[in-house]
Order: structure tokens, then sequence, then C-alpha cells
């Protein structure tokens, strides 16, 4: 796809936060463009990255950042505990360039070898604190690159989303790289959890008087509970408000009753709801798991779709002309316990490219029925509700 022309933003109420934005649906497109601006970065590289995965494409990953690192590029890399663990094992294997900082978010207690017998008491303090941060997780997939070039989407570093590795079976997702502002403002939510010092010096030197806030209208960041809360509150005032469309797409959909309750009352007043949803999951269970609510859905009209060819991993939401691409997906998890980035779409050559792209995988779904959900085996329907349960943790 070739580079759009910058897009001056509408003035708001706030300042933008950038004047450019290129989306990518091609997993291998997304990653050489990445490849390419990290082997020209000259000052500074961030990674926020859920899943950093051990394997060919995220080898070619540490490459390149280590080749940034040797060059005297300083590289910060913030990797999730749970998602990126087989990558967290080699890196303890390694010894890293100065220049190449590493973090990991709330790692798992099972990861590492805690256990130390000079030290037992230490030790199991250091477990039962990582147990109880076990259900927090930093979803987000930020690359940033010389203060400058930001990318983001629902593409972590792995080679499910890439057709060099997966051919057809590489998973749907959604990129988007930008310019401008918000940039810097994503260094300064990585160094938030990387540290108060790191968070403070990086401000100070770097942010000085320019505007900063995280709930700017154009960007869902989910610092911290308040403005998980905030945001989850704001989409359901979308919903409600919505006159002409609610077009979902996720990879796991298991949203609070409210958002159900929305979806509903939205499709009873006459908007077009409709759900995209995968037939198939990477976690064995969700494609049981988000069966739950589509008899009920149904019901008050809402159209759901189920994307059979591969895996659909993108979470893009359109409420009439509000549409966003990013990490969260409509279940407990993103709105409740996770970190996650979701940007609002501007360029309008971009709202048409991802309402083609909407209805490119609709037309290769099978819209659900009453007659096909009668017709799932019993075991199917009692496994639902029974994993229906732990939602919470989901």
């Amino acid at each position: 796809m070739a580079d759009l022309p910058p897009y001056i933003l509408r003035r708001q109420r706030l300042p933008p936060l950038w004047n450019y934005e290129k989306l990518f649906f091609d997993g291998d497109e997304f990653y050489a463009d990445i490849l390419q601006s990290i082997d020209k970065a000259q000052n500074i590289i961030t990674v926020e990255m859920y899943i950093f995965a051990q394997d060919p494409l995220g080898q070619r990953f540490y490459l390149a950042l280590e080749k940034a690192a040797l060059r005297g590029v300083t590289v910060y890399l913030l990797v999730d505990g749970v998602g990126s663990h087989g990558f967290i094992q080699f890196l303890h294997t390694i010894d890293l360039h100065p220049n190449f900082k590493v973090k990991v978010y709330n790692p798992h207690p099972w990861t590492y070898s805690q256990f130390q017998l000079i030290d037992v008491v230490s030790s199991l303090q250091t477990f039962f604190k990582q147990l109880i941060g076990v259900n927090r997780r930093n979803h987000r997939k930020i690359i940033t690159i010389d203060e400058t070039i930001s990318y983001t989407g629902s593409f972590n570093i792995t080679t499910d989303h890439s057709k060099e590795f997966k051919q057809d079976e590489a998973w749907h997702d959604i990129g988007i790289k930008l310019q401008g502002w918000i940039t810097p403002l994503f260094i300064l939510s990585l160094m938030k959890h990387w540290g108060l010092k790191a968070f403070y010096m990086y401000r100070r030197k770097s942010i000085k008087k320019r505007f900063v806030r995280f709930n700017h209208p154009d960007i869902r960041l989910n610092q911290n509970f308040r403005l998980r809360r905030s945001l989850y509150k704001d989409f359901i005032k979308r919903l409600k408000k919505s006159k002409k469309r609610i077009w979902l797409v996720t990879g796991y959909f298991q949203p609070k009753r409210s958002i159900i309750k929305s979806l509903k009352a939205a499709a009873k007043r006459g908007v077009d709801v409709r759900i995209l949803l995968s037939t198939k999951s990477d976690v064995f269970y969700y494609s049981l798991l988000q069966t739950y609510y589509h008899f009920e859905l149904l019901e008050a009209g809402v159209k759901i779709f189920e994307f059979d060819p591969s895996i659909i991993h993108a979470k893009n939401y359109f409420i009439d002309d509000w549409i966003t691409v990013g990490s969260t997906n409509l279940n407990y998890r993103s709105f409740m316990h996770d970190l996650e980035v979701d940007i609002r779409i501007q360029h309008p050559q971009n709202k048409k490219l991802l309402e083609k792209n909407f209805q490119d995988q609709e037309a290769a779904s099978t819209p659900l029925s009453f007659e096909q959900l009668n017709q799932r085996p019993w075991w199917k329907t009692i496994a639902s509700r029974l994993i229906f349960l732990f939602r919470y943790w989901n």
C-alpha cells in the first residue's frame, strides 16, 4: 500500500496528536516497514509488546534491535510476563548490550527459579507478589522510533500474523503507523510502567511544556483503573447514542452485561448492529465461550457472522463515524485488567479502507441463524455456560 499523504487533523478542543496515519492489513508489510524504521533509527527505540515470540520472526526483530543498540541507539523493550514467557527465557541465556534495556511486566511466578535455599523468605515474598499480579497483563503492541514514528494495532511479534511463515493460516489483523506528537506520548506511557524515575526523567527532558494528556479523545490509553473505567463508560455511552451502525470486529467476544444490553437496545431501535467473530481461536475454549450471548443477540436483531478461513485477531470498532483500531477486545480482561491502546481513525481514506475490509471479511463469513444454534451439540451449550462462570479471568 502506497503511503498516504499527510492528513492535517481538524482542530478540536484538544491539540491533535498526529498528522499522518497509514493502515496495514498484511502482517509481512507491517513488519517490513517496522524493521526498515528500526534499521534507520538514530536515537531511541521503544517496544511495548504483549507477545514477543521466541520464533523466527521474534529472532529477526531481536537481531534488528540488537544491531541498533550496537550502533548507539538506546532500546527499551517492555514485554509481558505471560505473553512473552518463551522470549524471556531466551533473554536469560544471553548478555545484552548496555544500550539494550529490558523489563518484564508482571512476570508470572513460575517463569523463573524463584526459590533459593539461601533466601527462602525473600523468594516466597516474590512468588506471592507475582501471583497476586498474574491477572494483570500488558496487552499493548506499540513500537516507537526516534520520537517521531509510532506503530500500533493488533499485531504481536510472532509468525502467527505472517503469511511468510503461516501462508493462508496467518491471522487477520490491523496495524497502523502514525507520525506526530503521539510518539513521545507513547514513550512517556511506557516509562510510566518502566519506573517512576524513568517517567519523570523523560518527562522533564523530552516533554517539557508540551501538552500531556493520556485521555485525549483520539487515543484510548488505559493507564490506570480510573482511565479503564472512564473509557468503558465512554464506550457504553457511544453504543447508547448510536444512530446508524455498530460494526464490531474482535477476536475474543465475552463482553460485560452492559455492552450486551446496549447492543440489543441499539438493534431494537433500528441501528445496523453487526458482530464479526472467528470460528477458530488460538484460545481453545473461546469458540465455545463467545457463543453464550448468541441467542439473545439474534433475538434482538443483531447480526452475527463467523469467519472460518483463519483467525480474526483484529480489534476494529465502528460506532457511526467513530472508528477505532487497536488492542482492546470485547471481554472482561481488556476492560478490567489489561493495559490496552486504541486509535481513533482520522483519515477519510482510511475509514473507507476499514469499511471495505469489514465488508470483505463479512462476505467470506457465515451468518449465524437460530437453526444453526439449535443444531449445536448439547455438550457445547453446557460447556459454554460452565466456562462463562470464569469470565472475569477471560
